[in-house]
């Protein structure tokens, strides 16, 4: 599974580090920066509508085939001579 890391911006940071500049407290935990600066881990599955829309084009191809294949052999079948 790929995962793609969200990072916030240099002025996020400049922010957060200027405002951490006076506090005489310990940093909080990592965990802590990370909700403040709003940067996690977001999964990089694409989106099935997305995939769905790329693959129009062949499943397209696949029903012109199938068509094209079902009108070519019409014309072998065997009509029915059984009359009533």
């Amino acid at each position: 599974m790929d995962r793609c890391v969200t990072h916030p911006t240099k002025e996020q940071v400049r922010a957060y580090m200027l405002a951490r500049e006076h506090d005489v407290r310990p940093p909080p935990p990592p965990d802590e920066i990370r909700r403040q600066l709003d940067w996690h881990v977001v999964s990089s599955e694409p989106d099935l509508a997305l995939v769905s829309l790329c693959l129009l084009p062949a499943r397209l191809g696949q029903f012109a085939m199938q068509a094209a294949f079902g009108w070519c052999f019409v014309p072998l079948s065997v009509p029915n001579t059984s009359r009533h």
